[in-house]
């Protein structure tokens, strides 16, 4: 019974020290879209419908509470990580990356499509090499996680080829995912650093960014 108090004296105290926070953020956006000259130009920036949402799933789940949407209230309280982002706003190096990840678009556009034709093709043969073999390769879809977590070279172990032409097409796949892989993101990385040089510049400078 004591421990029950305590946890439930622990959960009202984060409960009102997230409303004090909820609070004030929601005066934030209100003060925000009030003096904004522009109220369409409010609307159309992104990072302005990421504060509303993250303060909207407290206002859901107050009468959602005591109710029988156990399954909606686990989701909109997914939502609450989205708080996280509001510290974007107030930093030049994040919102640096997120200007250089939307100028990188067709990039990451390649390195998903490479990483796609490779996933479903090593995958595939993986499957065909180790589907008489005593392994867990049981479908293409297991070859293919397998093919997944090999090019991104974090290698779980949960499946692993045991003959001796499945190993060798692995020791490709390694080989060739480091190789293709690194082709777009020096051209990423590239990017980043000659937009980090600019914002290094006097104004930059003046600004207090660096």
């Amino acid at each position: 019974a004591v421990v029950s108090t305590q946890s439930t004296g622990v959960k009202q105290t984060f409960f009102y020290l997230d409303a004090v926070c909820i609070i004030f953020f929601t005066v934030d956006l209100l003060l925000r879209l009030i003096v904004a000259p522009s109220k369409n130009k409010f609307f159309k920036r992104t990072l302005n419908w990421l504060d509303f949402a993250a303060i909207l799933p407290f206002y859901i789940e107050i009468p959602l509470k005591n109710s029988s949407g156990i399954t909606a209230l686990r989701v909109l309280r997914l939502f609450r990580v989205l708080r996280i982002l509001k510290v974007i706003r107030h930093s030049k190096q994040l919102i640096l990356i997120l200007q250089v990840l939307k100028q990188s678009c067709r990039e990451l556009l390649l390195l998903v499509v490479m990483w796609a034709m490779g996933v479903v093709t090593f995958g595939s043969i993986m499957f065909y090499i180790e589907e008489d073999q005593d392994s867990d390769f049981n479908s293409i879809l297991k070859a293919c996680w397998w093919a997944v977590v090999t090019m991104s070279t974090v290698g779980y172990g949960d499946l692993v080829p045991k003959s001796v032409p499945g190993k060798l097409v692995g020791s490709v796949v390694v080989f060739l995912s480091m190789v293709f892989m690194a082709l777009p993101m020096t051209i990423i990385v590239s990017k980043f650093s000659r937009a980090y040089e600019e914002m290094k510049e006097p104004n930059g400078m003046v600004n207090g960014v660096v």
